[in-house]
């Protein structure tokens, strides 16, 4: 029986991400175990995985923990498994993991496989940071199989990286989204109206959503500021996430005078619902490796309004929404208002997204193409 075990840091990122990719292995007679910190706790991965495992790692790259205990008990539970492929996640966890493995495999077993969901370095990010995540890559590499990297910045800086044959450097398009859940016509008219009303937000409005942890890297306060700036009264702005920094940003709506156009929605289980009743999508982070919440608004018809931000650029491609320059507030803004003018343009960018969502993120794609990596692995 073929094996493998998926790591990462959180559990969240198992359950909102690989649970699809456990669950098709399995099917496939594998057996296919999890290592996260908290994994045994987390009850909604429990079906997708033959056994979970727990890790006390920190998130701080520069813990000395993690290259002492978290690393034993990589290598603990590696040598219990006898895995064929080892998937990492992640950036702690795929660099513990691989040192923890470095030098102990025998008969080209495990596999490690790496998936880079976004650098954390990245072309303007801050010197110091880049040095340390580019260093800690560069260590790695040579420790790794295949490293599989989810947008062209990652992919050109990866093959760059020394240590690993740009042979083994693969581009997948992320995770995958499930087309067929998000398809546009499982929203009816009066399904979508009972969502605005719940959110109090006028049927003829404008309807921009993000999704978004309220964290310093999605950079909200930036959107609010090109709001505040958007001419049309009918845009409203939801807001989907909570976070550290939603205190501080409802006192900058209000500075700004735009409270009463912002919906605070919270961390909502039924983001599918809330985007089949948005006209777009926002996205303006500072760093993406290939965001979620533009693939599903992109599968559900949505056009995405955006920075030219690595991840986000490449997800909408060319019509799939308008992509302004990164830092530039006023280019966001008139995006917003051209959205809101044109509802015909808008419709037809949406069609044209969820054309290219199905075509590039279609789930079933990417989970064949990994298929095909884990078969050359294997070989």
């Amino acid at each position: 029986m073929t094996s493998a075990l998926f790591v990462t840091t959180v559990p969240i990122t198992l359950e909102a991400f690989l649970t699809p990719f456990a669950e098709h292995l399995r099917t496939q007679s594998w057996r296919v175990d999890a290592l996260a910190n908290g994994a045994s706790a987390n009850d909604r991965i429990a079906g997708a995985f033959d056994h979970r495992y727990d890790v006390a790692w920190s998130r701080n790259p520069l813990d000395p923990r993690n290259l002492i205990g978290s690393a034993a008990t990589v290598r603990r539970v590696v040598a219990a498994g006898a895995y064929d492929i080892v998937w990492v996640h992640t950036p702690i966890a795929a660099f513990v993991t691989r040192y923890a493995l470095r030098g102990r495999r025998t008969s080209g077993r495990p596999q490690v496989i790496y998936t880079a969901h976004g650098f954390h370095f990245y072309k303007g990010g801050r010197p110091l940071a880049n040095l340390i995540y580019r260093s800690m890559e560069r260590l790695a590499a040579p420790w790794t199989d295949y490293l599989v990297t989810i947008n062209t910045e990652d992919h050109d800086a990866a093959k760059r990286l020394r240590g690993i044959d740009p042979a083994r450097v693969r581009y997948i398009p992320g995770v995958g989204v499930d087309i067929e859940f998000h398809a546009p016509a499982l929203a009816g008219p009066s399904s979508v109206a009972a969502v605005r009303d719940g959110l109090g937000v006028p049927g003829d409005a404008f309807m921009l959503t993000m999704v978004a942890e309220f964290a310093p890297v999605k950079r909200h306060a930036h959107l609010l500021e090109a709001l505040a700036r958007v001419r049309d009264p009918g845009v409203v702005l939801v807001l989907v996430g909570d976070g550290p920094l939603e205190a501080a940003l409802r006192e900058r709506a209000a500075a700004l005078g735009i409270a009463g156009r912002i919906c605070w929605a919270g961390y909502r289980r039924d983001v599918p619902a809330i985007l089949a009743a948005s006209d777009a999508l926002a996205l303006v982070s500072e760093r993406e490796g290939l965001p979620r919440s533009v693939l599903e608004a992109m599968a559900a018809g949505r056009p995405i309004i955006g920075t030219a931000t690595r991840g986000i650029a490449d997800a909408v491609g060319e019509d799939a929404g308008w992509i302004v320059a990164k830092n530039d507030v006023d280019a966001l803004a008139g995006a917003i208002d051209a959205a809101a003018a044109d509802r015909r343009e808008t419709a037809r960018r949406g069609d044209a997204a969820r054309a290219r969502a199905v075509a590039e993120f279609a789930l079933p794609h990417v989970i064949a193409e990994y298929e095909e990596l884990f078969r050359e692995a294997l070989a």
